[in-house]
């Protein structure tokens, strides 16, 4: 076989020759002389190993002689974990190889997307999807392999009759097994290669094949569905804001949403960005027509943000509030980061969904409503949820806005575990709102859900128009499931800041 060009980039061959140089069987130069044999075997080829008397000398040609093939140092390390048995130092040096092993046929940021959306998901049957992507031809992989491994070893194979790089065939068949909304963003990363590589008929061609042939399964119609988005205030002039986000189409096999990159930038930019982000998911989950969820979680300071009048479309001719169009809700980044109000909340959770369970509508004896701003009416409200478990819900005598009765009610409630707040947010006075709050709590003649009737009196205020000083134009409720909580580990780097 003809060599390849010398790929070894010779700055990264000294850390991997220091962390061979700590492993104990290639202390002596018949230990080394075994793994040149091994890995000879496994390439089905002579390597041209200079041999050292001088340990450092010796494992150096080694790593330069392997370096130089695609799959030479990947072939490397199999060798070494059979030896080692997954030793320290062994796996020490996997570590090294794999962040020093340059993957050319894709950009580092592209890959580093990639394996982000992979983190933690486990294919049981992986090496049976690698040799079907793989052919005749694959190279053998040790048995506890990574994604990572997959890789390098499907890179240095050539493209099938189709064209195809092996590797995005392999994540095209991942793909169609894991998890819907998964299996779209992991197509969305093929699409981008495929595109690059002006391989898109290929592509179409392949994804037609695996839809007659695949298993997969999606969520019924009309299956819950969440988009999740997080924001707050960037930097110390706080007119700049960070936009993360979540989305997660199938929940039958629990809360696993998937986190997208983040966004910074002007309030109005971060409105645009939600708006594209919705647009999206509208598109990626129209065959599976599920009932899309819009969730907010803010801070205190920003929590009466107006998020369910934002547009849910970026160009319009009749701007409509997303919160018209989906069921809309806030929920509390205070509370979500504080693990020590986490057993109150599932409690009142648990009477929640009792309660709802029921009747579809809340035990009148579930409600409590703010009514003072004194520091006594605030001790007697905290009083209250201490003595009354059954509390779920709480109706705000004012908004949450800073330094306010409203937002010190909304205090006591996060800290009750309280799940469900509602309030209006200019005059939680109204007897128009405390008529609707009655509604949308103890209508037992509606058979909707009570954020169905929430959406539902959101479009009624639309109808009206802005001036008809609706109710439905200024409700929030707050509406916080202990159960869906989000993270943010495995922080994605923010996009370019928008105007």
């Amino acid at each position: 076989m003809d060599w390849a060009e010398d790929r070894a980039d010779h700055s990264a061959l000294w850390p991997i020759v220091q962390a061979l140089l700590r492993i104990p069987s290639l202390t002596d130069a018949s230990g080394r002389n075994l793994v040149v044999r091994m890995v000879c075997d496994e390439l089905d080829e002579r390597l041209p190993v200079e041999e050292h008397k001088n340990a450092i000398g010796h494992l150096y040609s080694i790593v330069e002689v392997c370096g130089r093939r695609p799959d030479g140092l990947a072939t490397l390390q199999v060798v070494i974990d059979r030896i080692e048995q997954d030793s320290k130092p062994a796996r020490a040096l996997r570590e090294i190889i794999d962040q020093s092993t340059a993957l050319s046929m894709f950009p580092a940021g592209e890959r580093k997307k990639l394996f982000s959306l992979l983190a933690g998901v486990v294919v049981p049957n992986i090496a049976d999807y690698y040799h079907v992507a793989a052919g005749p031809a694959a190279p053998r992989l040790r048995e506890q392999t990574t994604y990572l491994e997959v890789f390098r070893a499907l890179e240095t194979l050539n493209a099938g009759p189709n064209g195809l790089p092996k590797p995005l065939v392999f994540i095209e068949h991942v793909a169609t097994i894991v998890r819907p909304e998964l299996g779209i963003e992991l197509r969305r990363w093929v699409d981008r290669q495929a595109e690059q590589l002006h391989l898109m008929p290929e592509l179409k061609a392949l994804r037609n094949d695996l839809l007659h042939s695949s298993k997969t399964s999606s969520p019924p119609p009309h299956a819950e569905a969440y988009l999740v988005f997080q924001l707050q205030r960037e930097g110390a002039t706080g007119d700049q804001y960070r936009l993360y986000h979540w989305r997660q189409l199938d929940l039958s096999t629990g809360w696993y949403p998937i986190r997208g990159g983040d966004e910074v930038g002007s309030l109005a930019s971060m409105k645009r960005s939600v708006a594209t982000l919705i647009e999206q998911v509208e598109s990626d989950w129209a065959q599976h027509v599920p009932t899309i969820n819009i969730e907010f979680i803010l801070p205190g300071e920003i929590l009466n943000l107006d998020v369910d009048q934002w547009s849910w479309e970026v160009e319009s001719l009749i701007p409509m509030p997303l919160g018209c169009r989906y069921p809309t809700v806030v929920r509390s980044l205070d509370r979500m980061v504080t693990r020590k109000w986490l057993r109150s909340w599932n409690q009142r959770w648990i009477q929640l969904t009792e309660q709802l369970n029921g009747a579809g509508v809340l035990d009148r004896s579930g409600i409590c409503q703010g009514h003072a701003g004194t520091p006594e009416g605030i001790r007697e409200l905290a009083s209250t949820f201490e003595q009354r478990p059954n509390l779920v819900a709480l109706v705000l005598s004012a908004p949450p806005v800073p330094e306010t009765r409203g937002q010190d009610e909304v205090a006591v409630g996060l800290r009750a575990g309280v799940p469900v707040i509602l309030w209006h947010r200019e005059n939680c006075a109204s007897e128009e709102f405390l008529a609707t709050a009655h509604s949308v709590f103890h209508n037992d003649d509606d058979k909707d859900t009570m954020l169905e009737r929430v959406r539902r009196t959101r479009v009624t205020a639309f109808r009206e128009g802005p001036r008809s000083g609706h109710v439905g134009n200024q409700l929030t409720i707050l509406w916080d499931d202990p159960k869906r909580t989000v993270t943010l580990t495995n922080a994605a780097p923010p996009e370019e800041a928008a105007p």
